[in-house]
């Protein structure tokens, strides 16, 4: 099938579609269009510019146990110790908070989600972006059971937001560099495509969570469930999502 880069040196619009319509078609592009267009400079994008994989050594937690003397003997209770300790992944190489998706054990993860669990006593991790770095946050519980020391890691996608063009080069093209629509399409960025078959992971409009009898349960995009209390009672299964990849 043809594919048509078009730009119009009135409106600085630039957009690459499939056939070889008149341009003129898909100067403003409904929803019915959008599957036929590779790229327009009228519509938002997130630009792919930075990959983290980072292995993080989180340290044993240790119960906390007192012994108590009594006429019969002795008796051993454990203590609940909470605890949190922060973590760098890697610098913020955009300098301003931007979208991100994280991914543990090639599941994408949400808050709190668990990395170690040994008995009662569990080992949860949350990450977070601002200007400067991209975090890791872990949050620990231990009860009748020492938390060792393990080895996770952790893959992060930082993306650019490219919802409004910058500059006045509405085409620009040369050995190495080609951009388009004032910078909304560049070789700077790798972007989203849908794929159905080998996703890197999955996009969803919907809601991922719901609260019923007082458990919570998760449901991400890609159908996976990687949280659900035991006193959960509802009957949520997610909204589903597009595979994409980048």
């Amino acid at each position: 099938m043809a594919k048509t880069l078009h730009a119009d040196g009135n409106t600085g619009k630039v957009y690459i579609y499939n056939s070889g319509a008149d341009p003129a078609l898909y100067a403003t592009p409904t929803a019915s269009q959008l599957a036929d267009l590779h790229f327009h400079s009228d519509l938002s994008y997130l630009g792919n510019t930075q990959v983290l994989e980072v292995t993080i050594t989180h340290p044993q937690r240790t119960r906390s146990s007192s012994t108590s003397k009594g006429l019969f003997g002795s008796s051993t209770y454990y203590n609940p110790v909470q605890g949190s300790q922060g973590y760098t992944l890697g610098v913020n190489q955009l300098g301003a908070p931007r979208p991100f998706v994280a991914f543990y054990q090639g599941v994408q993860m949400p808050s709190g989600t668990v990395v170690q669990q040994v008995g009662q006593s569990v080992r949860a991790v949350s990450v977070s972006i601002n200007a400067s770095n991209i975090s890791l946050f872990e949050n620990f519980v231990t009860f009748d059971d020492t938390l060792p020391a393990v080895n996770r890691t952790y893959r992060v996608f930082l993306f650019q937001t490219l919802f409004t063009g910058a500059g006045n080069v509405s085409i620009q093209a040369q050995p190495g560099l080609f951009r388009a629509g004032f910078g909304k399409l560049s070789t700077d960025y790798r972007y989203l495509r849908r794929n159905t078959v080998t996703p890197d992971f999955y996009v969803g409009a919907g809601k991922t969570a719901d609260v019923q009898g007082g458990g919570l349960k998760v449901v991400l995009a890609d159908n996976s469930v990687p949280v659900q209390s035991s006193t959960y009672t509802g009957a949520f299964t997610g909204t589903g999502g597009t595979g994409v990849q980048i």
